[in-house]
């Protein structure tokens, strides 16, 4: 006996329709749904699922037709046709099929993206929301071949793009003007059929390679878009080619739609950004930002070099002084007043829960020279250099890492033999303790895990800036607890360098700091703890350590962990070959840095050109207007 409720029955009915694909009667069940029980959210769901949709999927030069199954079955909208058509000729494809096309709305797919789940259904979902346009228009990542995010939707365009609406004249106009593609391609692009047919398609003479562009300017040109964010597709980057000739003709491109005047502002700034170079004259005057002792000490030797070679030298916490040559290492800089800008990485695991995207956030094309320690880094940067925020003014170079030519400084083993005199130290051998926050007890978990067994604990602080006042109570609520309580726990002070301690240690423990990598130049290995907290987010996360050059436990852990390292650490030798990878050209670094900086900036330089070997290139095409 059916005891179905006349609600409940029309429902199984309309699921049946839409199961067999019979779209007609479902829409029919559908319409007497709405007028017995409203329009719930049933209802839009269903009305979302049946609406129909033509799917061009565009077939590359040799593609054969794929068996795009999974594509549409991923998606809960269903009334979904494809049509398959060829880059070679898509206008002239899609113009001979586009009368017979029915269905209400269109948009494409290609071989050359990924598409996120459900994406025609939220198309859809938007578009029945927003009647009054003639499509949508939504964002993209950017991924390599494993499916890597390389970079994500541009954030700087976030809140003006973002759930608004625009003439596509408009937008199209803002994007070559200032030379930033934000209206995609055509796996970006949802629209009306209504709108396409009574558009009137012109074949202009251009290039093959801006043919394509061509086709996604009509479409958009005369259209009301709403725009999402949302990334809804992801391009796949494709390895690098020059791109001189593209360039060129997409200058010419542009002259169907700009005036001559434009064009030559356009023309003047256009070029592939991976290949620039940028002359500044300036003094021999170069100011280093700090804003803690982590800081100074990673610019130091730099400082030393230029002092050394007549330049005028001067160390500031001001981040907004003006300087003619500014040298950076912070997360957040002002390069902009300097004349002449350098940025090096505040530390080597910076950013690394972003990684490879780091230079999202932390731009460097407001700089001329950007430096990076060694081959990881070198790696990192030219998967991402297809991006324009990624690329300095003069470019990105693999310089090394300034602190690494302390490595056989006469002062750093003085200062390792008096402080070693001073802490009068029981053991022979010595762990160290360097987190990046100290917060939730772990200095505490730390000594308690290993105060037992026959080795020295050296407890290193980094040295925080004033502001971060909680900080530093936590550290000195967790030192008045162990200090003179246990006979082989040690403190090193915050302002030390922490090179002093590294080189005393012969293992390090800490949570994801780059103190784990720097331990490396002098071939010892790390512990990180992966569930002791971070606290820069609100709730407090867990350790993100991404990198291989550590060995990594659980709080709880750590005992055994460090006894079995105690016990076989030649078990562990594979860890230290990772050095090769995080540190290159240690003996040249500084001396290269200066002869960069005398490259660009003093006109009758004898300077070295040897560093010029060392600038980085781009792995994958640049992000263009035409891609």
């Amino acid at each position: 006996m059916n005891n179905l409720s006349p609600k409940d029955e029309m429902i199984q009915l309309i699921q049946q329709c839409i199961l067999a694909k019979d779209f007609m009667s479902a829409a029919e069940c559908l319409e007497i749904y709405k007028q017995s029980f409203g329009a719930d959210n049933f209802f839009s769901s269903c009305q979302i699922s049946i609406t129909p949709v033509t799917a061009i999927y565009i077939l590359s030069e040799d593609e054969l037709k794929p068996d795009l199954t999974d594509m549409i079955s991923t998606d809960i909208h269903v009334n979904l046709s494809v049509i398959y058509m060829h880059e070679k000729n898509l206008m002239e494809e899609f113009l001979n099929c586009l009368p017979s096309i029915e269905s209400e709305y269109l948009c494409f797919y290609d071989s050359k993206h990924h598409y996120e789940k459900n994406r025609i259904a939220i198309l859809l979902s938007m578009m029945t929301k927003i009647t009054s346009v003639n499509g949508i228009m939504h964002a993209r990542n950017f991924i390599d071949n494993s499916d890597t995010v390389l970079a994500h939707p541009d954030y700087m365009y976030k809140a003006t793009l973002d759930n608004k609406i625009f003439n596509g004249a408009e937008l199209l106009r803002y994007s070559a003007m200032n030379n930033i593609n934000l209206y995609g391609d055509l796996s970006t692009v949802f629209l009306s059929t209504a709108y396409v047919k009574q558009l009137s398609f012109s074949h202009p003479d251009v290039t093959a390679s801006m043919q394509y562009l061509v086709f996604l300017y009509q479409l958009l040109w005369s259209a009301k878009i709403a725009y999402t964010y949302l990334p809804l597709s992801s391009s796949i980057v494709v390895e690098y080619s020059d791109s001189t000739q593209s360039i060129s003709d997409y200058v010419d491109f542009l002259k169907l739609y700009y005036s001559e005047n434009d064009i030559s502002r356009i023309s003047k700034t256009l070029t592939d950004f991976t290949v620039t170079e940028h002359f500044v004259s300036c003094k021999k005057e170069i100011t280093f930002f700090y804003t803690d002792m982590g800081e100074y000490y990673n610019l130091k030797p730099i400082a030393d070099m230029a002092e050394s070679r007549g330049y005028k030298i001067n160390f500031t916490k001001d981040i907004h002084q003006n300087a003619e040559i500014g040298v950076y290492c912070q997360h957040i800089c002002y390069p902009e007043n300097s004349k002449f800008s350098l940025i090096l990485l505040h530390d080597l695991a910076q950013g690394h829960n972003r990684w490879p995207a780091f230079w999202e956030l932390e731009r460097w094309d407001k700089f001329d020279i950007g430096i990076v320690p060694g081959h990881s880094w070198a790696n990192l940067w030219s998967a991402c250099a297809f991006q324009y925020y990624t690329n300095p003014r003069c470019g990105a170079y693999e310089l090394g890492y300034p602190k690494s030519s302390l490595l056989s400084s006469c002062d750093l083993s003085e200062r390792i033999r008096t402080l070693k005199e001073q802490l009068h130290l029981k053991y022979d051998f010595s762990i160290l303790y360097a987190p990046s926050w100290e917060n939730d007890g772990k200095e505490d978990d730390f000594v308690k895990a290993l105060s037992s067994l026959k080795v020295n604990l050296l407890i290193k602080q980094s040295h925080w800036n004033r502001k971060y006042s909680n900080i530093i109570q936590n550290i000195k609520e967790m030192r008045n607890l162990h200090e003179g309580k246990f006979d082989n726990v040690y403190y090193i002070e915050p302002e030390e360098s922490i090179m002093t301690a590294l080189a005393m240690s012969d293992l390090v423990v800490s949570d994801e700091s780059s103190v784990m990598a720097e331990a490396l130049m002098f071939d010892v290995p790390s512990i990180a703890v992966t569930d002791w907290l971070i606290p820069d987010t609100t709730p407090s996360r867990h350790a993100s350590v991404p990198m291989d050059y550590v060995i990594k436990c659980k709080k709880l852990e750590l005992q055994d962990c460090v006894q079995r390292f105690l016990s076989s650490p030649e078990n562990y030798d594979s860890i230290i070959e990772n050095r090769k990878l995080l540190f290159s050209n240690a003996e040249h670094c500084c001396s290269d840095i200066l002869d960069a900086i005398e490259y660009y900036t003093a006109a009758d330089s004898d300077a070295s050109k040897v560093f010029l070997d060392k600038r980085l290139s781009s792995k994958y095409s640049i992000c263009s207007m035409w891609n």
